[in-house]
């Protein structure tokens, strides 16, 4: 059976972020003989910077992310959603009326819509006739859901073929109570609509089959992991090596951290703070931490491909991972420092607790820790002996290669996914 997989991305394989397919790509071009990867972020100026196996194509949707562009469009979509009767009706019952929330309905689907509409241009110039199977596989549980959801109901009806619908669920697409209007559009409208959802972490599970119960047989978690390093490091805590790695945004509460780091700077402890990427509030913690700890207690490396954030734990001698984040799914950045045998401290967010054992591969903070209390566990882990500390350090290790192991866990996913017609 000749088979064809749909990946929605929102920038995979330009720019940066979802580096998680970067090693995930491989396994589903081995399991396919064809896929489509469809960046539906990307502009037209933006170039690719990532490789892909040979019988994957990309298809970069070329939208830009002016407010002007923004604006044409919202206008544009919602005269056409406006004269859609059961569109209305799902949009009032979705936001229960409720004006805010109603206004985001209107933009998430008029997003969406616009989206698809250069999808559709997009995958026209393609025979799709040669293939018997399907599978349409969005990233997120948000816009890339409901746009795969329009090619199920629009661009591929009445088509005589396998057709399989499916969508990962990670953070900010599950956690409403994050969201600023503790709010996320059509839920129930994509859980129905997609054959199955596959939250990354258990906590993300439990929270859809509690609150959207009808539909609790289509959700089951499908973790994500990290590639094994080359070489398992061997770490000590002798000199106190800290490293986080995330988005810099305030989400991830890294002036959190900096307050903890202050406390062990007057208590004269030889530390040094390691963070590895970037974003928004960059400059502005960058700025911080110079005003707060001395220059040789911190550095910023900047953004790192998943590779180099291996190659950079080979080469550098780290005692422990740390990660302050107010919500998550499952870190894919506390899985690569697990897979080089480093423990762990963080806060018990989002399926944080999953992937550590507590006391054993590190230690999890409250979601409202104080700076006292991070600073607690870095004391602790400074103050091991060698032979306990290099006990967490397997203890770790040994975690990730249960629970975490890209080979194990993309292998399984991708050919499950490509032989769903022959399993229902």
């Amino acid at each position: 059976m000749k088979k064809c997989l749909i990946l929605l991305t929102n920038y995979y394989p330009f720019h940066k972020g979802e580096e998680y397919l970067e090693s995930e790509i491989k396994y589903l071009a081995a399991n396919f003989h064809q896929i489509y990867v469809i960046s539906t972020m990307v502009s037209n100026d933006m170039r690719q910077t990532r490789t892909v196996p040979d019988n994957v194509i990309v298809l970069p949707v070329g939208i830009k992310h002016s407010k002007f562009r923004k604006v044409n469009m919202l206008v544009r979509q919602y005269r056409k959603i406006h004269k859609d009767e059961e569109k209305k009706i799902m949009i009032k019952e979705d936001s229960k009326g409720k004006f805010l929330p109603k206004v985001y309905c209107y933009y998430f689907e008029s997003r969406s819509m616009e989206i698809y509409e250069k999808v559709k241009d997009k995958l026209n110039k393609y025979d799709f006739r040669q293939y018997e199977s399907i599978t349409i596989y969005s990233y997120w549980l948000y816009v890339t859901a409901r746009v795969a959801v329009e090619l199920k109901n629009n661009f591929f009806r009445g088509k005589n073929l396998y057709l399989y619908t499916l969508s990962r669920a990670h953070g900010y697409d599950i956690n409403e109570h994050v969201n600023f209007l503790k709010f996320l559009p059509e839920r129930e409208f994509l859980l129905r609509s997609l054959d199955n959802v596959f939250p990354v972490s258990q906590n993300g599970v439990n929270f859809l089959k509690q609150k959207y119960s009808n539909y609790k047989s289509k959700v089951e978690v499908k973790r994500l992991g990290t590639k094994k390093p080359k070489i398992k490091k061997q770490h000590n805590n002798a000199v106190l090596n800290i490293v986080s790695c995330s988005t810099v945004r305030k989400l991830k509460r890294i002036d959190l951290l900096i307050d903890s780091l202050v406390i062990l700077k007057e208590e004269n402890i030889n530390f040094k703070w390691t963070h590895i990427g970037e974003g928004p509030e960059f400059d502005e913690i960058k700025m911080l931490a110079s005003n707060k700890l001395n220059k040789h207690q911190f550095e910023f490396t900047g953004h790192m491909k998943n590779n180099e954030v291996l190659k950079w734990y080979q080469n550098t001698d780290a005692t422990v991972f740390i990660n302050t984040s107010a919500s998550e799914g499952v870190p894919v950045s506390i899985m690569e420092a697990m897979s080089v045998g480093l423990p762990v401290i963080a806060t018990n967010v989002g399926g944080t607790n999953e992937i550590i054992d507590p006391n054993k591969t590190g230690f999890l903070l409250k979601s409202n820790c104080t700076p006292e209390e991070i600073a607690e566990k870095l004391l602790y882990i400074k103050s091991m002996n060698q032979e306990d500390y290099i006990e967490m350090c397997e203890a770790a290790y040994q975690l990730w290669e249960e629970k975490c192991n890209a080979d194990r866990l993309y292998s399984s996913f991708a050919y499950e996914i490509s032989n769903w017609n022959l399993e229902n």
